[in-house]
């Protein structure tokens, strides 16, 4: 769906107004259906990140070692 150039000063009443006017009022309704049914996005986990990337965010450029599960079945 095409995102629409709309000023930010409208109230989020005249955005759904001009959106429905612009797109349909089906569309506009299985946009947002879509929407709340597609999954959240999880960011990546820490410890993939390459080191120039790790060193950006603040963190050590190695990640930590993972923890030995099978010391602690023993």
């Amino acid at each position: 769906m095409t995102a629409l150039r709309l000023s930010p000063l409208r109230s989020s009443r005249a955005l759904i107004d001009a959106a429905i006017e612009v797109h349909g009022p089906a569309r506009v309704l299985l946009a947002a259906i879509v929407a709340l049914l597609r999954p959240k996005a999880r960011p990546p986990d820490a410890g993939d990140l390459p080191a120039h990337l790790r060193r950006d965010i603040g963190l050590p450029p190695e990640a930590p070692p993972a923890p030995d599960w099978t010391r602690s079945l023993h």
